[in-house]
């Protein structure tokens, strides 16, 4: 029988900024549908099929992009306040992760990436990386 490895603080960190990545790419993916869902059965019933995929696309190509860069924005915040170093690693990490899923997401269904997802993967790893940077500028988390 083997022992139970013991998962120490520190890698505790870097497991919490990748499941903070999954939460931020699955925020982004549950907002394009609820938006989706709502207009198609709420705002615009009764429309052609051609017509929700076309609505689809274009929600998903806005939100996407300024959705996916301020969840993980958002997240790589969450995140930050249960850090005391390494802020901007741990934000890239984070952006890392949401990339990795929305690419491989876009490989899948659309069996490549389109510009649009090369647009906020460069944004969503900004953005991680700008959270870590303000958490380590921040007099709070120097305290922390």
């Amino acid at each position: 029988m083997t022992a139970p490895v013991a998962v120490t603080a520190r890698s505790q960190r870097w497991l919490r900024a990748i499941a903070y990545g999954l939460l931020a790419e699955l925020a982004t993916i549950v907002t394009i549908v609820v938006i989706v869902m709502v207009h198609r059965y709420v705002l615009a019933k009764g429309l052609g099929d051609e017509y929700y995929a076309a609505f689809g696309e274009r929600v998903g190509g806005i939100v996407g992009i300024i959705g996916g860069t301020f969840y993980t924005f958002l997240f790589a915040q969450a995140l930050m306040r249960r850090l005391s170093a390494n802020f901007v690693a741990h934000g890239i990490l984070l952006a890392i992760v949401a990339v990795a899923l929305s690419v491989g997401g876009s490989i899948a269904g659309h069996h490549g990436v389109p510009t649009g997802y090369l647009i906020a993967s460069a944004l969503k790893l900004a953005a991680g990386a700008f959270a870590g940077f303000q958490a380590a500028k921040s007099p709070a988390q120097a305290t922390a």
